[in-house]
């Protein structure tokens, strides 16, 4: 039978396993059945004898060839199957050939010599049973024994015969039979013993051979863990660990690329095989596929530059990426801006480890963005939610970019009232408008994006408005509309004037550029020109106002500019970049920086709008300056919209489109994946990832879908805990966690079990009881908590922490730990919680 069960059938004779195998018991003498050779010159003659065509011929490992059509002289026995595990039987020879094609008799298997003739022994004494037993053998016939030896055949006494025997001969002759018998039976006894004694020195060497088996493949073991070793020291100088991993796996057995995407590849191995594939894709493909050499799959690559937007906090990956664009990039192209954007994207709550803060629902998606000044390039080098910019950390980051060859020149910030605290950090004002570079010493200066201070005056505009010092005229929304009202666009100017429609856009600027544009103001001329309109003061003010807006915005948004395009400088000035007509462009400055010297703003909150457009100015001058002494005969104007948001803005609005298809918050994670779904499937070069993807002939967009990470998942202790029971949650719990170290927690019930023969102890969850001394501790560490646990303050645990432990001393700082920690977790799961309600409620109605 075979392995499975099934009968065996021979491809010859038709001999099936399941009739012959009941034919004999005897191993040696049962018919065999045996598989065709794997080889393919043994099957080709195997195949010739037994007449059966090759072409046609079925899979082998389900046809047989029978004992049958062997000569005898092509078995062995199998001495080492009998030797080690008791079996007896018969095995085919490495080099037989069935040469009997049409057997009419099975043909007996010989034997060895020694092994025949103590067969053909046995087969004798067998025969001579059997005919005394069946009377064939008479009386009188002499029986020799064949275990005793005769010196001559007939030298034995005849035996006399009992007829003519007296009853003393009798007598006689059954005493010496019981004397042989009992002699026999000692000899038996003692053959038994001998029997014994060898099958235990049989067993012990078959342990013996085991125990050295063992020994030898432990042996071999050690000897390739030493050559491993050996090998990886000597490889170590020349390979990574990825690389190494991969040659010590050896050739893959499924395919050109298994064994590669199992390993982990270190990013100096990634960046190595990025630059290969950058430089030639062929190149690349010859050494993985055709010489073997160890490269990292291409989709593993592709994982790695997404990654950038994926890892929030400093990414050390993205300084890779920007490494090796360096090489692509002259000296001027390497000039650049740091740009600080953020902007708002709903998240569930989560708390942040590392930071120590509680992060969400309304948070800030922080982009911290390198973008080329005199080239068309930018890459996202930081991400994070809530996120404190500090001085240091732009400085690391300057320092970082200037190691791989880029000089930071400025910085961009955002212009909102959070900026005032960002240009505080900086310690930058409208003097002091730039900081020291941490490594040349040079001037990096600090530059408020013209796209969001358009919006911010139009914010202004419409929620408190602004006052000229010079004449004190208030100009607001509510001063403006009732004069836009009933013109010929007034139900336009009501929706650019609505508070609520600049809260529905709040990053994009298209709403503040259609209202602050040549319409607006054309419209504004022609009701100040009017005799009889009410407010003239008002509308030449805003017509001046708004001409002045829109030729410093024109300005500080234009694009690239070409020295040897002519026809651009017959353009409008503002429509230049800054210095190719710098007397003209300088009026332009000249009278939006006098105009934000006199203007106040009518919330004090708002004040950060002056203070960025002058700071700006200030900046945008002296940049200039530098940059021609720097690099003197090879800058003369600065394309002033590579130092704005503008760049960036394609990206962020389609983040934000994607995050409000869905209402609901999302997660961290998946607001991450947006942005790299935005910049991949945006289609902008500019970015320096797509750039890359595309130089080295990666797919880009199209493994995206393999990146969404999953989220932490909820604390599985914590599945039953509430805000509403969270301190009796906790005391229970803690006496739980630490009762065996803190006695006067409470006790808690155990039970005894026992199992595998062996006792332990085993706490019982039912029965906890917290002491008194402890659930009054609980109450007053709740009372601390309850109301201190707020999103955006970074270091809340640690600060509660040490608050508690500087008020209650002898209290255990590993109890109060573990009490904060798990009394933030629960907050954090039940403000969720209360979102998820939330958005049922809004789907239900």
């Amino acid at each position: 039978m075979g392995k499975g069960g099934s009968p065996r059938v021979c491809a010859l004779c038709q001999n099936r396993s399941s009739v012959t195998d009941a034919h004999t018991d005897d191993a040696f003498e049962r018919i065999t059945y045996h598989k065709f050779p794997a080889n393919p010159q043994r099957l080709d003659q195997w195949l010739e004898l037994c007449g059966l065509p090759k072409d046609t011929f079925p899979p082998l490992s389900y046809k047989f060839i029978c004992s049958n059509h062997f000569e005898p002289e092509c078995f062995e026995r199998d001495l080492r199957a009998e030797l080690l595990y008791g079996t007896k039987r018969m095995t085919l020879k490495k080099d037989a050939l069935p040469t009997i094609r049409t057997p009419k008799q099975q043909l007996k298997r010989k034997l060895t010599t020694a092994e025949s003739s103590e067969e053909d022994d046995r087969q004798k004494r067998k025969e001579q049973v059997d005919k005394l037993l069946t009377g064939e053998t008479p009386v009188t016939e002499e029986i020799v024994n064949p275990f005793r030896k005769r010196a001559v055949e007939d030298s034995s006494p005849q035996e006399p015969d009992k007829s003519d025997m007296t009853e003393w001969e009798m007598v006689q002759r059954i005493e010496e039979l019981e004397q042989e018998t009992a002699s026999q039976r000692i000899q038996i006894t003692q053959l038994q013993r001998t029997i014994d004694s060898k099958t235990e020195r049989i067993n012990f060497a078959k342990a013996e051979m085991v125990n050295a088996a063992i020994s030898l493949q432990e042996l071999k073991d050690h000897e390739n863990r030493h050559v491993n070793d050996r090998v990886t020291e000597i490889l170590s100088g020349r390979f990574g660990e990825g690389q190494l991993a991969t040659i010590m796996a050896g050739p893959p057995m499924d395919g050109p690329d298994e064994s590669f995407l199992q390993v982990l590849w270190t990013e100096a191995e990634l960046v190595q095989a990025l630059k290969l594939r950058c430089i030639s894709k062929e190149a690349y493909d010859f050494m993985r596929l055709q010489m073997r050499y160890p490269l990292p799959e291409v989709t593993q690559i592709e994982r790695w530059i997404h990654s950038v937007y994926l890892e929030p906090s400093h990414n050390a990956t993205a300084l890779r990426v920007l490494q090796i664009h360096a090489g692509t990039l002259n000296d001027i192209e390497l000039i650049c801006t740091l740009n600080l954007l953020h902007t708002s994207t709903p998240v569930r709550y989560r708390y942040d480890s590392k930071r120590d803060q509680i992060i969400g629902p309304n948070a800030q998606l922080s982009c911290l963005t390198v973008q080329g000044l005199f080239s068309a390039w930018q890459q996202i080098v930081q991400v994070d939610f809530d996120l404190i910019i500090t001085r240091e950390m732009v400085e690391k980051i300057i320092t970082e970019l200037h190691h791989i060859g880029y000089q930071v020149v400025a910085i961009t910030t955002d212009c909102d009232h959070g900026t005032g605290d960002l240009w505080r950090t900086l310690n930058v004002s409208i003097d002091q408008h730039y900081i020291r570079h941490p490594v040349t010493d040079r001037s990096i200066y600090v530059y408020a994006c013209p796209d969001r201070t358009l919006v911010a005056i139009h914010r202004v505009l419409v929620m408190d408005g602004f006052v000229m010092q010079e004449n004190n005229l208030s100009i607001t929304s509510a001063t403006l509309m009732p004069l836009l009202r009933y013109t010929e666009g007034g139900a336009i100017y009501e929706r650019y004037l609505n508070r609520e429609m600049l809260d529905n856009m709040p990053w994009s600027s298209d709403l503040s550029r259609e209202l602050i544009s040549s319409t607006t103001t054309t419209t504004l001329r022609n009701l100040s020109n009017d005799d009889g309109a009410e407010g003239s003061d008002l509308l030449s003010t805003l017509t001046t106002l708004f001409d002045l807006f829109i030729d410093w915005y024109e300005l500080c948004t234009t694009t690239t500019y070409s020295e040897d395009n002519c026809e651009l400088k017959q353009q409008q000035i503002t429509k230049l970049p800054y210095g190719v007509c710098e007397d003209e462009q300088n009026i332009v400055l000249d009278g939006m920086y006098d105009v934000m010297e006199t203007i106040r703003c009518s919330d004090s909150a708002n004040n950060f709008l002056p203070q960025a457009v002058l700071m700006s100015i200030n900046s945008l001058r002296k940049l200039l300056a530098d940059l021609r002494a720097t690099y003197p005969g090879q800058i003369g104007a600065i394309p002033i919209v590579r130092m704005s948001t503008v760049p960036m803005k394609e990206t962020i609005v389609k983040l934000q489109e994607t995050l409000r298809h869905d209402s609901q918050p999302h997660s961290m994670n998946e607001v991450l994946y947006s942005l790299c779904a935005a910049v991949a499937y945006g289609g902008q070069d500019s970015h320096v990832t797509n750039s890359i993807l595309k130089l080295g002939g990666l797919a880009g967009a199209g493994t995206l879908k393999h990146l969404r990470r999953e989220d932490d998942p909820v604390d599985p202790e914590l599945r039953n805990a509430s805000d509403q029971n969270a301190c009796e949650f906790l005391t229970r719990l803690l006496v739980v966690r630490l009762g065996h170290q803190y006695d006067y927690l409470g006790e808690q019930s155990v039970t005894i079990e026992q199992s595998n023969g062996q006792y332990g102890i085993k706490p019982s969850d039912g029965d906890i009881t917290p002491s008194p001394l402890w659930t009054e501790q609980a109450k007053r560490l709740e009372s601390y908590l309850r109301n201190a646990m707020h999103e955006k303050k970074t270091g809340l645990a640690n600060g509660l922490i040490d608050f508690i432990t500087d008020r209650h001393p002898r209290m255990g700082r590993d109890l109060v730990e573990l009490y904060v920690r798990k009394r933030i977790a629960i907050k954090v799961q039940a403000l969720n919680c209360k979102l998820d309600a939330e958005r049922v409620q809004v789907s239900s109605s």
